[in-house]
């Protein structure tokens, strides 16, 4: 009995590290789960709208307290999947585009409350915006066509989260999500749409070898040196990851940046590049979990995010495989 006792717990303890070494693998294949979609960025020929209003029915630009691809202290979604919006309980909510209802949860029990509008804005593909934490108007379903001038949902009461509009730009099947600065590149009132994305607006200047880009994170903690007291905090820096004609991958931090959060540098110089050499290159901003002011922040286990946006639940540092994947190119001059 002994001898069948013996082979029995070592065949149990064989089955239990199966389970656990499958459960490991599930969840380091979990965070590196595509997210996000980064589209180039280009200048949208119809700027969307604001979704809130006054009483008066002008726009309005609320308080962004989460920027989209934002790391942020949650067991949700990390980085933030969308851009939250500060508007109070009841307000209502317009379409940014006119378009087509798509997908509508009428169910608000749990402040889920959630449609999608389909619209094509002379873009290349259609735009599919999405409003989450409302209740949506009554009368309204999929398939009606709505438009910016008409309320399409309230912002919900608490039931989980502050009460607050949660939008952001999706794709058909609302599994990944695009950058949305773009789509309010005229609206100073966001810094041009950077308020609403943590990394926004790159660009390299091919006759320079400058490399330019805007990076800061959101809250609703109080920063007296920005947003008039409210909103806007630097990174702890970006760091810049990359391989010259497809050697081995370095890296470079970058922590100076001008009042309007932008870091540029010279890719050339930094790299230490030749004339035509090709640059594979990702950045990631890291979040400062222990600043004195950004005090949403504090012990978050998750700090780092990427340009171009692409993997959920990152870490700081992409395996050579990762990298490969989301890595973009630039030639040095």
């Amino acid at each position: 009995m002994r001898k069948h006792t013996y082979f029995r717990t070592r065949y149990m303890y064989f089955l239990v590290l199966l389970i656990i070494l499958s459960i490991l693998c599930v969840l380091s294949a979990s965070e590196y789960d595509r997210a996000f979609i980064q589209m180039p960025t280009v200048n949208m020929s119809l700027q969307a709208l604001s979704p809130y209003k006054n009483s008066e029915g002008i726009e309005y630009w609320p308080l962004c307290t989460s920027k989209n691809n934002q790391p942020r202290y949650v067991t949700g979604t990390n980085p933030h999947q969308g851009t939250d919006l500060s508007i109070n309980v009841g307000e209502l909510i317009y379409p940014i585009f006119d378009g087509e209802i798509v997908y509508m949860n009428k169910d608000i029990s749990k402040q889920l409350g959630h449609i999608i509008i389909k619209s094509d804005i002379g873009y290349e593909e259609p735009v599919y915006i999405e409003y989450l934490h409302v209740a949506p108007i009554q009368g309204l379903d999929v398939n009606d066509f709505v438009y910016t001038s008409i309320p399409i949902a309230t912002i919900d009461e608490y039931n989980r989260y502050d009460s607050h509009l949660h939008i952001g730009r999706v794709n058909e099947d609302r599994t990944l999500h695009y950058q949305f600065y773009d789509l309010f590149s005229n609206v100073t009132r966001w810094k041009n749409g950077s308020d609403l994305d943590v990394f926004s607006y790159p660009n390299y200047n091919n006759e320079t070898n400058m490399f330019s880009i805007t990076a800061y994170v959101s809250s609703d903690t109080e920063n007296l040196d920005y947003y008039g007291g409210y909103g806007r905090f630097p990174m702890k820096h970006i760091t810049f990851f990359y391989s010259v004609n497809h050697g081995t991958w370095n890296s470079f931090y970058i922590s100076q940046h001008d009042e309007e959060f932008t870091y540029s540098f010279n890719v050339k110089q930094l790299t230490g590049a030749k004339s035509n050499d090709v640059i594979k290159y990702y950045i990631t901003a890291t979040r400062d979990n222990q600043s004195l002011f950004d005090t949403t922040f504090k012990d978050a286990p998750y700090t780092v995010t990427y340009y171009p946006a692409y993997y959920s639940h990152p870490s700081s540092t992409l395996t050579k495989e990762q990298a490969e994947r989301i890595a973009l190119s630039l030639t040095v001059k």
